[in-house]
C-alpha cells in the first residue's frame, strides 16, 4: 500500500507518532547515514507522473548502523514540489547479522535540486522508526538522520 501524506498522518496516529503538515516527530536519535546514489533508473509512472529508482549505498551509524545499500522508488509529476517514496534495503551489521527495512513516506522540494525525504521506517528486526533525510540530486547524496 503506497502511503500518501493524509495515509501516512493516518497510519502514525494509532502509533502515537504526532505529525504537522507531514513533519514527524523527531524522538531519541537512533542512528545517521551518508549514502550515495550508484545508478538510477527513470519510467513512465501513472497518469503522466515520473518514476524514479535509486540504488544506493554507504554507511550508517548507531544502533541500525554497517554498510547499506537499498533501493529508493520515487513517484511524482514533473515539475511538481511534493511526492510519495518507497524505499527497500539491508544493513550489513558488523555482528554479522543483515537487517532489512522498508521505508515510506513524504518527498518535498526545497530547492536548488534538493529534496526533503520524511517518513517511518520498519526494520526486521521489529524496530519502527522515524526518518529524515536530505536528497541532493546534483551530488547523488541521501543524508539523513533515524529516530524512535
Amino acid at each position: 500500500m503506497l502511503l500518501t501524506c493524509p495515509r501516512l498522518c493516518a497510519y502514525l496516529l494509532p502509533l502515537k507518532l504526532s505529525h504537522r503538515r507531514c513533519n514527524l516527530a523527531q524522538g531519541k536519535q537512533l542512528g545517521e547515514f551518508k549514502l550515495t546514489a550508484t545508478s538510477t533508473t527513470f519510467t513512465p509512472g501513472p497518469g503522466g507522473d515520473l518514476t524514479a529508482q535509486v540504488n544506493f549505498e554507504g554507511e550508517v551509524t548507531g544502533e541500525t548502523g554497517g554498510q547499506h545499500r537499498g533501493t529508493l522508488v520515487v513517484v511524482g509529476t514533473p515539475g511538481a514540489k511534493s511526492g510519495t517514496y518507497n524505499y527497500c534495503g539491508v544493513t550489513l551489521q558488523g555482528n554479522g547479522e543483515a537487517l532489512a527495512l522498508s521505508s515510506q513516506g513524504a518527498v518535498e522540494d526545497i530547492g536548488n535540486h534538493k529534496r526533503r525525504l520524511r517518513g517511518v521506517n520498519r526494520f526486521s528486526n521489529g524496530l519502527i522508526a522515524t526518518v529524515e533525510a536530505e536528497g541532493d540530486l546534483l551530488a547523488r547524496t541521501l543524508t539523513g538522520k533515524i529516530y524512535e
